[in-house]
């Protein structure tokens, strides 16, 4: 049966969530501000329906501060004082819609804790708690990985109680390749850029990867772009690795790396490790790699980073294939720091360490084969006019890691807009295409020879309160004008976040309904935690609770908008 169009249209206006329409009238009790980078589509989307949310519980958004990070960062991290970061109203901001990305291990200093909060630190939402303070202290020095999960599990349960930020959703990536791909590890992949030596499609020799963005850092210590990343993390390897399968810490480039504290680690260098030129690999290129990223000249974008762990005696040579490495200070994440990635010294010490970006562009351009390292592929060529990075298999690498990589030349290359690269999929000129095209699940269900993986992101979407705001921060001007009030309020907020239509509409199904700021897939995460339900009944219990005059909800009719007996009539009609 063919629908009128009168039914057609009717059907189209039924609301998108499914909970009977209530005729109630709340508030409103006070006003405040969004700001919300316009940066992602889909965060324009659930940022725009919060907006229409807010209302039903009596909080009016009198701005929607839809703009550039340029004009958010002067009113939350780079806030000019004086402190503590105000309201928007006086220049600061009420709630904030950010993203955040991490890896699989979830380091929150500075991010938290009462030392951190700006301007000292990351901590904008400006939360300041003792217990807090103590879990995420025992969390970052915890040595042993069973303390470390019962810390992370405190710090769960106070951003879960306390909700200085407001999880929304746990993205999830989707990449689509060509049907017989295997080897990789999806997650590594999307976390840490795995090396792709045992990537394969059959008796395939080539390999070719859809990217979104041109390539512009060739400097495996001065990138910012993650597609850099992904084909420098081809070329260079560091001493440990993360394993397919187990995600744990294993050794790379060492045969074995120990410790009894957590600073100071004993590590037996492979041997038989090559650099891609057949030179060895030695002690002497360890101690020059770490020794860079603490040079001031190099200038590093992680230098205070690494200047807090590392000094110029941190590297102690015992032989050519031995080193004793001693950090500064204990973290919670030691072994990162001995997966840094290696560089041959016999190649980048000739050049002083603040031209050696700018040389690794005039490099690539000119002469590509100085850009090598000990991983599974070195650079062939740059083709700058079409953005194509073409890697080439290193034959030295199966000497010392004892693999040979299934595919001889690798190529990631440069598509300007979604729909090329899924055709170039089709028809056999990719082999994978990049998640951050932001395909969706639709529009490759119809490619012959095409497949896809869902892969869960290290990362977290969500709300940030500032918490100094008079209602959502401090609650000062609740009709109860304490904190708990104010706590309510966030309560109330999180409520009203649907989330599982946020996932299925919006993301099409990729992702997943958030519940705290530690990314589902990190080590420590305590899946016992659910998220909050999405309830107008319970927002307003709590906005109720924080002292607000909120009337009692009427009994729910069963109705979608417009009267259930019309609705039924329409499709009377229709038969």
């Amino acid at each position: 049966m063919i629908l009128p169009l009168a039914v057609i249209i009717t059907l189209g206006v039924i609301p998108l969530f499914g909970t009977p329409t209530q005729a109630l009238t709340v508030g409103p009790f006070f006003s405040i501000s969004i700001l919300a980078p316009n940066s992602n589509p889909a965060r324009n989307q659930w940022a725009t329906l919060m907006v229409e949310q807010l209302p039903k519980i009596g909080i009016e958004v009198d701005i929607f501060d839809h703009t550039s990070w340029s004009q958010i960062y002067p009113r939350t991290w780079d806030h000019p004082g004086p402190y503590p970061i105000p309201s928007y109203a006086e220049g600061g901001y009420d709630i904030l819609f950010v993203g955040w990305g991490w890896g699989l291990d979830w380091d929150p200093t500075g991010l938290f804790n009462t030392d951190g909060i700006v301007p000292n630190g990351d901590n904008f939402y400006q939360y300041s708690k003792p217990e807090m303070d103590w879990a995420i202290g025992n969390y970052t020095a915890s040595f042993v990985t069973a303390d470390r999960i019962e810390y992370a599990e405190d710090i769960q349960a106070l951003l879960y109680e306390d909700l200085p930020q407001i999880t929304i959703i746990y993205p999830r990536s989707l990449y689509p390749m060509t049907e017989g791909f295997s080897g990789w590890d999806g997650l590594l992949w999307a976390s840490s850029y795995q090396p792709m030596e045992n990537w394969a499609i059959g008796s395939e020799t080539e390999f070719h990867y859809g990217c979104p963005a041109d390539f512009v850092d060739f400097h495996i210590y001065q990138y910012d772009s993650v597609y850099d990343a992904q084909w420098l993390r081809q070329i260079y390897n560091g001493l440990i690795e993360r394993q397919p399968g187990t995600r744990q810490w294993g050794n790379r480039l060492a045969t074995s790396f120990t410790s009894t504290d957590g600073l100071t680690w004993n590590i037996d260098i492979n041997p038989d490790a090559k650099w891609a030129d057949g030179s060895a690999l030695t002690a002497d290129d360890v101690n020059y790699s770490y020794n860079l990223l603490i040079d001031p000249d190099f200038g590093s974008p992680d230098l205070a980073y690494w200047q807090t762990y590392l000094d110029t005696d941190s590297v102690d040579i015992i032989s050519d294939y031995e080193v004793e490495i001693t950090f500064l200070q204990p973290y919670v994440f030691q072994e990162s720091n001995l997966a840094v990635d290696l560089i041959p010294e016999h190649i980048w010490s000739p050049i002083a360490p603040e031209l050696q970006e700018a040389q690794a562009i005039t490099w690539a351009a000119s002469d590509p084969t100085k850009l090598f390292g000990a991983g599974p592929y070195s650079l062939a060529d740059y083709d700058g006019t079409n953005q194509i990075i073409h890697l080439e298999v290193n034959p030295y690498f199966d000497d010392w890691s004892g693999v040979t990589p299934n595919f001889d030349d690798v190529y990631f290359e440069f598509y300007s807009n979604k729909e090329g690269a899924l055709s170039a999929l089709a028809t056999g000129a990719l082999d994978m295409v990049d998640a951050q095209f932001s395909p969706q699940l639709d529009e490759i269900a119809g490619l012959a020879g095409v497949t896809y993986e869902l892969i869960e992101d290290p990362g977290t979407q969500e709300m940030g309160i500032n918490m100094e705001h008079p209602y959502l921060g401090t609650g000062e001007l609740c009709p109860i004008a304490t904190e708990a009030s104010a706590n309510h309020i966030r309560k109330a907020i999180s409520h009203m976040v649907p989330r599982d239509v946020i996932v299925e509409e919006i993301l099409d199904g990729i992702g997943a309904p958030g519940i705290t700021g530690m990314p589902d897939v990190a080590v420590g995460f305590d899946d016992s935690l659910e998220p909050y339900e999405y309830s107008l009944a319970l927002a307003l219990d709590h906005m109720r609770a924080a002292g607000f005059d909120v009337p009692t909800l009427p009994t729910p009719t069963i109705t979608t908008g417009f009267g259930l007996a019309i609705f039924m009539s329409i499709l009377a009609l229709a038969g």
